[in-house]
């Protein structure tokens, strides 16, 4: 069973993902820091995030330069096909061989372009991981940690949701600011295909609109950067 054919058996009941969530981080608030804790998933967790400011902190960077870093930083620890096929929903068995094909190569390209664009809002700062929670005995594993500002700005919390898979960890979501994205984007595809009368194509439109939008506003972000030195 493919990965699509999975995850739509689940994709039929978002809620249960929203209040596996919630449970996972309400245990994190409630727990020991020592109990079902996994150090090597939270290290995992604090590699990405340094690399991740590293590539951010990084001056005098070409738009091509830095989504390149990230290209590097987020398709080799993240599971593009699992939230892939996730974020269609109960759509994930509608599009056709060439459509999926087409639709998995414009995902990695939104997380590439999208996350870029969102994350180079936070330069210059500091990560720290706060603990972690392992579920369904280790495969799923939930980090908990913050952005820290200087000059008095309250901390950003940031959580991971990890699974366990035999090429290692791998990132399946992330939660900013109370959000997780891959749920955000769930509500916005499912949105597209439903209002366009189940169509897939209309969705590969929004996408390939959607990165340019993004590489637009890195653009900018990048002058904006460039401009302050």
């Amino acid at each position: 069973m493919n990965v699509f054919s999975q995850v739509q058996r689940l994709a039929w009941n978002p809620a249960a993902f929203i209040a596996a969530a919630v449970t996972a981080l309400a245990l994190i608030a409630a727990s020991p820091a020592s109990a079902n804790s996994d150090p090597e998933a939270e290290a995992f967790v604090k590699d990405i995030a340094d690399k991740t400011i590293e590539v951010i902190s990084t001056k005098d960077q070409t738009v091509e330069e830095r989504e390149a870093a990230f290209r590097d930083l987020f398709l080799g620890n993240m599971d593009v096909p699992r939230i892939s096929a996730f974020v269609l929903g109960q759509y994930a068995r509608l599009p056709s061989a060439e459509e999926r094909k087409e639709y998995v190569s414009l995902v990695e390209e939104f997380i590439v372009k999208v996350y870029a664009n969102r994350l180079s809002a936070y330069s210059n700062e500091s990560f720290e991981v706060l603990g972690s929670t392992k579920r369904r005995e280790g495969k799923e594993v939930i980090v908990s940690s913050r952005i820290n500002f200087e000059g008095g700005r309250d901390p950003v919390p940031v959580d991971w949701w990890l699974l366990n898979t035999d090429d290692g960890y791998k990132v399946f979501d992330v939660k900013v600011l109370g959000i997780w994205m891959a749920q955000e984007q769930r509500e916005g595809f499912v949105s597209v295909i439903r209002n366009n009368g189940g169509k897939f194509e209309p969705l590969l439109a929004h996408l390939r609109n959607q990165i340019g939008n993004a590489e637009k506003e890195l653009e900018q972000t990048l002058a904006q950067e460039n401009n302050e030195e």
